[in-house]
C-alpha cells in the first residue's frame, strides 16, 4: 500500500469516527417553548403540549428519543423529537415546558446540556372509525422501560424483573425444600436420625 493510500485511509477512518462522536452526543444551549405555542401544530403533525417530554431539533428524524443532561446541576430527562428548531446560533434542542421543569431551567431561560440519542419510538398505524368510515390513525410504541436493581447497578426490564423474581422464588422453595426433608429414616426396621 502506497503512503497516500495509506493516509487517504486513515483521513477517512478518522472522519468516520469524528462524525459518530459527534452524533452520538452533542453539546450546546438548550431553550424552551414559551406558553404561547401550547396547541400549536408541531412540524411531525402533532400537537405541542406543554406537559409534554417533546422537544425540536433541526437534523433528526421525527420519533428520535433524546437525553438530554443539563450541565450546570446534572438533572436529565427524555425527550422525543416532534419539532424542527432551535433556529439561534448556538442552541441545540427546544424543549417543552415540562421537559425545562425536569431539568430546572425554567428560571434560567438558556441552559448548557449534553444531548445524547437514546433510541426511536416506533410508529404503527392502525385503523380507527369516525363517522362510519375507516381511517388510518397513528400509535406511537414506546422502547420498554428499563429500571435499575440498586444491588447491583444494573438495568433490567419489568419482564426480565419477573423471570428473576420467578428464579428467586423457585430456588427459595427448593431450600425450603431441603429444610423440610424428614429428619428421621427407617433402616433395618429401626427409627434412626438423619445425618445432616
Amino acid at each position: 500500500m502506497t503512503f497516500q493510500k495509506a493516509a487517504i485511509l486513515l483521513a477517512t477512518f478518522f472522519t468516520l469516527a469524528i462524525t459518530n462522536l459527534c452524533q452520538a452526543q452533542t453539546q450546546g444551549k438548550a431553550s424552551f417553548y414559551g406558553n404561547g405555542f401550547h396547541g400549536r401544530l408541531t412540524s411531525d403533525g402533532s400537537r405541542y403540549h406543554k406537559d409534554s417530554l417533546t422537544c425540536a431539533h433541526r437534523t433528526l428524524p421525527f420519533g428520535t428519543l433524546l437525553k438530554v443532561t443539563n450541565q450546570k446541576n446534572g438533572k436529565e430527562v427524555v425527550v422525543r423529537v416532534t419539532d424542527r428548531g432551535p433556529f439561534v446560533k448556538g442552541r441545540v434542542v427546544d424543549l417543552s415546558m415540562a421537559a425545562a421543569k425536569e431539568l430546572g431551567m425554567v428560571s434560567m431561560g438558556v441552559a448548557p446540556v449534553t444531548v445524547q440519542k437514546v433510541g426511536h419510538v416506533t410508529r404503527k398505524a392502525k385503523k380507527a372509525t369516525r363517522g362510519g368510515k375507516q381511517i388510518a390513525a397513528n400509535t406511537f410504541a414506546l422502547p420498554e422501560a428499563k429500571y435499575i436493581d440498586p444491588a447491583t447497578g444494573q438495568f433490567y426490564t419489568m419482564q426480565e424483573w419477573k423471570e428473576r423474581g420467578e428464579q428467586a422464588r423457585q430456588q427459595h422453595l427448593a431450600q425450603l425444600a431441603a429444610k423440610q426433608q424428614p429428619r428421621y429414616r427407617i433402616m433395618g426396621g429401626k427409627l434412626t436420625a438423619k445425618a445432616r
